[in-house]
């Protein structure tokens, strides 16, 4: 008998190693600059990387949404089988989390750089995002329109 994998688990691992990756990096960048590293940003490259973390940030996120919303409502309307749906969904899903995640690194990165803390403060936004856009069986089941036969064969139970 061969065993199917879980569309809904395998999902839910993907987001989960990705928060924690971004966590850690959060983690790990406030212990580099909370153990005095020596800053080396002048105030001239302090505002630019203000600037261009803000202004990658609200791009990333806008676009990315905008993005992500039309691939759910392609999927959703979509006339293929629940597999493919949960493919196109999961495709979606992966991309969204890579532009929620990059500005936090970014921003991770340029903490480590000027010892700023609003820097600091825009990768936990990022983080909290993240975790925000969990994905959520139920929503995944109303967002594709599945019935009970494709839920049953992306949970393995077919």
């Amino acid at each position: 008998m061969q065993h199917q994998t879980n569309a809904f688990s395998v999902l839910k691992i993907v987001h989960i190693g990705l928060l924690v990756s971004m966590a850690m990096f959060d983690i790990v960048s406030l212990i580099i600059v909370l153990e005095g590293i020596p800053v080396i940003a002048d105030e001239s490259l302090q505002r630019s990387l203000q600037v261009g973390c803000v202004m990658l940030s609200a791009l990333l996120l806008i676009g990315g949404f905008r993005i992500f919303k039309k691939r759910i409502f392609t999927a959703r309307n979509s006339a293929e089988a629940g597999e493919k749906r949960m493919e196109m969904y999961r495709s979606a899903c992966i991309m969204w989390w890579a532009m929620i995640e990059v500005p936090g690194i970014v921003a991770g990165i340029a903490f480590i750089i000027t010892g700023n803390f609003a820097f600091f403060a825009l990768a936990v936004f990022h983080l909290l995002a993240m975790l925000v856009f969990a994905p959520r069986k139920a929503n995944i089941i109303l967002f594709l329109n599945l019935n009970s036969n494709e839920v049953a064969k992306l949970t393995g139970n077919s």
